[in-house]
């Protein structure tokens, strides 16, 4: 037990060393064939893993320095060892998309043929010290066994080290530092974006991006945070606009108990949900000095909350899943 927590330590060293009061999620009209969900780092493989496990929810991803999907298998050590600066060991994506469908065949995730008219958008900095280009990659071809080479857009020519990529805001973009959003000249939240919503418009010079916290029903049986925020354009307020929703997922040490809300509004994503009707959901992870050991508040795609921690059932998956549905049904 000593040995794991000490390595979910490391791991987490490793990957990344205006609201209202918190009440319940308001009135919507989510346009349910527009529901999406991105993330960074341990963001990115929780995003892959939540489109994966729930085709059926989600019509697209956006993967920003992430691995495939079941590469740390349930373990630790295999996360370590094989799905962050692993050049050596080639992955085995064919036998993932194997698995994937066998468990879908089980019922512990959806049926994969949902994906195949999907989209999604990878990006990987060109001087990521913490993902390799070979696990990024990876990720991709994992996704092409499913998904036309049409629909899956790669970027892989950005200088830049595991941060968010922006424009105009964050650090420096080769530097690893707090809130690790770098400034790359380069809108990664608008091409994500505009690449899952074909035919966006650019964002209006000003807009209002203020943030609604809200309560995230059952947070605590998953070790997340009970706050949890929403960005809701005005025109979508009170449910009488269709919009769409996007799910953001933070990468470690860019929680709301570590950096605030510097990670969702320096990213870039509010302008761009503000001008073109997206709501915008920013779950949050706990951090915990106890078991399980996840100082960093990190998202579970090793297997720190139970075995099932990939499929529909894993703690995190479904209390997120439940809650894009309800937003989705609160109408």
């Amino acid at each position: 037990m000593r040995i794991k927590s000490l390595a979910a330590l490391f791991l987490s060293a490793l990957l990344f060393s205006g609201s209202a009061f918190a009440g319940d999620t308001p009135r919507l009209k989510i346009d349910e064939t527009r529901i999406t969900v991105s993330g960074i780092s341990s963001g990115a493989h929780m995003a892959h893993q939540l489109h994966i496990a729930y085709s059926d929810l989600f019509s697209g991803a956006g993967i920003v320095s992430g691995g495939p999907y079941n590469c740390a298998d349930n373990s630790l050590l295999t996360a370590m060892k094989r799905c962050m600066i692993n050049t050596d060991e080639p992955l085995p994506v064919a036998e993932l998309a194997a698995g994937i469908r066998k468990d879908a065949e089980a019922g512990k995730l959806a049926d994969p043929v949902n994906l195949a008219d999907d989209r999604v958008w990878l990006f990987h900095g060109t001087q990521d010290s913490k993902i390799s280009a070979e696990v990024h990659g990876a990720a991709a071809t994992l996704y092409g066994e499913f998904i036309p080479a049409g629909q899956i857009h790669e970027v892989d020519d950005v200088v830049a080290d595991h941060v968010f990529p922006a424009k105009g805001q964050g650090k420096g973009c080769t530097e690893m530092v707090s809130p690790f959003v770098g400034d790359c000249n380069y809108d990664g939240a608008g091409e994500l974006l505009s690449f899952l919503y074909p035919g966006l418009t650019a964002p209006e010079s000003d807009v209002d991006t203020g943030l609604l916290e809200v309560v995230l029903p059952g947070a605590a049986e998953a070790e997340l945070m009970e706050t949890a925020y929403l960005f809701i354009p005005p025109a979508c307020a009170g449910g009488e606009k269709s919009c769409a929703l996007h799910l953001v997922l933070h990468g470690c040490a860019q929680s709301a108990d570590t950096v605030g809300t510097d990670f969702i509004e320096l990213s870039g994503y509010l302008p761009w949900a503000a001008t073109n009707h997206i709501v915008l959901a920013f779950p949050q992870v706990e951090k915990s000095l106890v078991a399980p050991l996840n100082p960093h508040g990190c998202w579970d795609w090793w297997g720190y909350t139970d075995e099932n921690y990939r499929w529909r059932d894993g703690p995190q998956m479904k209390i997120l899943a439940d809650w894009v549905k309800t937003m989705a049904a609160n109408k």
